[in-house]
């Protein structure tokens, strides 16, 4: 079912509401599932809606304080409420240090699944900054030469301005995500080999068995390491669980850096524009028709969305309106 944005705005956020969760509270959630459903990333979308709805009614919260802080840097205690919330908070404070301070590091601890990652690096950019935010989450990445889940699938985001749209790097470190399962699992499809095992360390192309496993990190012996650092930044560093279980003591590493400490704004601007046109512009492989660069793809959709609505599959409507 197609509807259009605001439409899609109003079932998210009554479905939210529905469930005691504040307005204001909801009104940020949906933003975050929504700029997903946007961008093409229905895995980190209203697909996450009843889940997080459960966690309201499960887990006790407390409100989110400043652990510690000095200067450019800040540790944030994210109370176990929805990590959407604490995400959020936390990039608009790194945010406000950076253009206090010219850069900031923010760290987080008691934290949760907080969605798709880009939607925080990309506040950095609308606030001509760039931000960078690394997280952990429950066991799912095998170590290089393992089959047992030991790190979490630790994504990495960065939003850099430019003249047009920003720079948005999002990738996870996980050869395929907990939300990619899910939606495999929904539309009843398997999964490629080589990506997963089940719980007893067999290979596996089963989404639901491989939910119950462990996954492949992505790029061999690289994508593991990066997913190893990923993990001790946002885990040991900012007093998150060092190997968190699911849903508890999640942990984020947040760095804004304001370019005008090296140089002027539109000069930085200036120069990755011509970077992005540049490399636009080199000798395409045959049959390759368009050079895209991080984010492109995203904003273009979002764009077309955002005209034409978003395609919704007809039971997860019927889902989200049920009282």
């Amino acid at each position: 079912m197609l509807l259009s944005v605001n439409e899609a705005r109003q079932l998210a956020s009554s479905f939210l509401e529905r469930g005691g969760i504040p307005d204001a509270e909801a009104g940020i959630i949906t933003d975050i599932l929504l700029e997903a459903e946007l961008r093409g990333r229905k895995t980190h979308g209203f697909i996450r809606l009843a889940a997080i709805k459960n966690s309201y009614a499960r887990k006790e919260k407390r409100p989110i304080t400043i652990a510690k802080e000095s200067g450019h840097w800040m540790l944030i205690d994210g109370g176990d409420n929805p990590g959407y919330l604490v995400a959020h908070y936390a990039m608009n404070a790194a945010i406000r240090k950076a253009k206090a301070y010219g850069s900031s590091l923010v760290g987080v601890y008691n934290s949760s699944h907080c969605g798709m990652m880009g939607y925080y690096a990309n506040m950095a950019p609308e606030a001509d900054c760039i931000g960078i935010v690394v997280a952990d989450c429950l066991p799912r990445i095998t170590a290089w030469g393992g089959v047992g889940p030991i790190l979490g699938t630790n994504p990495l985001a960065v939003g850099i301005p430019t003249n047009s749209v920003p720079i948005v790097l999002d990738m996870s470190t996980a050869s395929i995500t907990n939300g990619d399962l899910l939606v495999a699992m929904r539309e009843g499809k398997s999964i490629k080999d080589g990506l997963a095992f089940d719980s007893e360390g067999n290979p596996t192309t089963d989404p639901s068995r491989a939910l119950k496993g462990s996954v492949l990190p992505f790029g061999g012996h690289k994508g593991y390491g990066l997913a190893l650092v990923i993990q001790i930044l946002s885990g040991a560093l900012v007093n998150a669980a060092v190997i968190p279980p699911p849903g508890v003591n999640y942990g984020l590493f947040l760095i804004v850096i304001d370019p005008e400490i090296f140089l002027p704004l539109d000069e930085f601007k200036q120069k990755v524009t011509d970077l992005i046109e540049t490399t636009k512009n080199t000798k395409k492989m045959s049959g390759v028709v368009e050079i895209l660069v991080p984010g492109e793809r995203a904003f273009r959709e979002r764009e077309q969305r955002m005209e034409k609505g978003i395609e919704f599959e007809d039971d997860l409507i019927e889902q989200l309106q049920t009282p």
